[in-house]
């Protein structure tokens, strides 16, 4: 049997390891702040074939954000929508941001801006017109930076 002893340099080592390693543990580290391409793959699902989704920041100070795409198809769209403001530590409950989704027909749907992402089923377009529309979305995000995204996908009607 062989029997090895520790020194005093080898203890004393490994003990001052053990509280380093603890000590450096316990500081709280600050969570980075996604960027605009990471927070929309986290909300915002992929498009289905036929769909198309948009995401952007919203200025604090008012001013309508928003984007459009062109010749969407008339149908049944599932519709996923999504903010958060980019400061980690700004109010997540703060609903003072809008979202409203509009078409050359009129308005299909909004209202405050959700978090977490929620889907709903709208159709878009003029139900015996199979002429394409360009597709709205206009955000009002009062008071505070925030990003948002909307991913459209035709689905069927919903029962």
């Amino acid at each position: 049997m062989t029997s090895r002893t520790f020194s005093a340099a080898t203890a004393t080592t490994a003990m001052a390891l053990a509280v380093t390693a603890c000590g450096s543990a316990s500081d709280p580290q600050p969570v980075p702040t996604p960027d605009l391409t990471s927070w929309a793959a986290d909300n915002v699902p992929v498009p289905a074939e036929g769909g198309f989704s948009m995401a952007d920041i919203a200025a604090p100070d008012g001013a309508r954000a928003g984007d459009s795409t062109p010749d969407v198809e008339p149908g049944w769209y599932a519709i996923t929508v999504a903010c958060e403001p980019t400061e980690s530590e700004a109010a997540a409950e703060d609903r003072s941001a809008h979202i409203v989704f509009s078409g050359e027909s009129g308005v299909y749907g909004g209202g405050s801006c959700p978090r977490p992402p929620i889907t709903t089923t709208t159709y878009f377009g003029v139900p015996d017109d199979a002429t394409p529309e360009t597709f709205s979305v206009k955000v009002l995000a009062d008071g505070q930076e925030l990003y948002w995204g909307l991913s459209a996908s035709p689905t069927t009607a919903p029962e």
